[in-house]
């Protein structure tokens, strides 16, 4: 199934179901990434969970870091306001 197939479904949903999907899916690719950030186990703390974050090689983009993108961004804005 394809992301375009579910997005229509995705918007039917509930404030708190999409929230509960969020934790879903970060559960899973988590994971896919060799990690296990679910608390069920009383030796995992927080702790722990933040560590097996920092050795992951997650890439964070923010359009704030690329002129192009801070030009479109406000380009945009313009148009809507």
């Amino acid at each position: 199934m394809s992301l375009q197939e579910i997005l229509p479904t995705i918007n039917q949903l509930s404030h708190q179901d999409k929230l509960r999907l969020i934790h879903f899916l970060l559960l899973e690719v988590a994971k896919e990434d060799g990690c296990t950030l679910e608390l069920n186990d009383d030796a995992v703390t927080k702790h722990d969970l933040l560590n097996q974050l920092k050795s992951t090689q997650a890439v964070v983009w923010s359009p704030q870091a690329d002129s192009a993108s801070v030009q479109a961004l406000s380009d945009l804005l313009k148009v809507v306001v």
